[in-house]
């Protein structure tokens, strides 16, 4: 089966569990990072997994990310919720809802060692959040590892029971990049980024960097930059990939060299 005909598959059974005529009233509705589904997509196709059992486990972290996207609205975008305790309240309850749907489907499964896995992935994620946003790291590149985990620890997961060979360092760069590019465009569309913030911190603090606030934005720069490199070297080394897939990634990388030689020419 084609990634894309999996891909609209789960993409409506997602929609089917998290559907809720009281929540979807009051609050948005949650938003589902298709990049990361791809790569679950992909990495369960590798495993050479039947398709029902790829539209299982792809729904089921799928709905995982949600829940602690959801959950993590509640800590990092207070200004959506002032002056509006039921919104805040019914977040937190939303989050749950989806959190007790991907239980459901792996308890029905019966998969208990796949549920270890990933109860593993959802600790480090947590826990690295926590890390992350009070901004414990001492230097730039543990919080670009927490922010690495935070991103990639479900999927590891995955690649750590299925046990891909290769997989971990592409998982973890093509992850990373794309959040921090994702974080890029928010700033310079809210001019508000907690990890932007982050970043421009550390970086002044290790005086790497001379960047005014007006562009701050910019000190992602360099790490899109390296990280599109290392990611366009680990994907030729992977073993026979979906061409779907490729296509995609490569795709990404030629529009990120496009802003970037934008930005250099501007």
């Amino acid at each position: 089966m084609a990634i894309q005909e999996l891909l609209e598959s789960i993409k409506i059974r997602v929609v089917e569990k998290t559907s809720n005529h009281y929540l979807q009233k009051h609050i948005p509705n949650p938003i589902l990072d298709e990049h990361k589904l791809l790569l679950t997509i992909t990495v369960l196709l590798q495993a050479n997994l039947k398709k029902q059992d790829i539209i299982t486990y792809a729904t089921t972290i799928t709905l995982i990310q949600i829940a602690l996207d959801t959950h993590e609205l509640v800590t990092n975008e207070k200004m959506m919720h002032k002056g509006n305790e039921r919104n805040r309240q019914l977040t937190v309850l939303a989050g749950d809802l989806y959190s007790g749907q991907y239980y459901k489907i792996l308890a029905e499964i019966e998969d208990f060692k796949m549920l270890k896995f990933l109860a593993e992935g959802i600790k480090m994620v947590n826990e690295n959040k926590i890390f992350f946003y009070h901004q414990n790291a001492k230097k730039i590149d543990q919080l670009i590892k927490s922010l690495k985990n935070i991103e990639g620890a479900l999927i590891q997961k995955l690649v750590d029971y299925y046990q891909l060979d290769g997989w971990k360092a592409f998982v973890e760069e093509f992850l990373f990049l794309h959040r921090i590019c994702k974080e890029k465009e928010l700033f310079d569309q809210t001019n508000g980024s907690m990890v932007v913030d982050a970043f421009y911190k550390y970086e002044n603090n290790d005086k790497l960097i001379s960047i005014t606030k007006n562009n701050k934005d910019a000190v992602l720069d360099k790490y899109i930059k390296e990280t599109s490199s290392r990611l366009e070297e680990l994907l030729e080394n992977l073993p026979a990939l979906q061409a779907d897939f490729r296509e995609n990634v490569y795709q990404f990388l030629n529009e990120i060299s496009k802003q970037q030689l934008y930005v250099e020419e501007g």
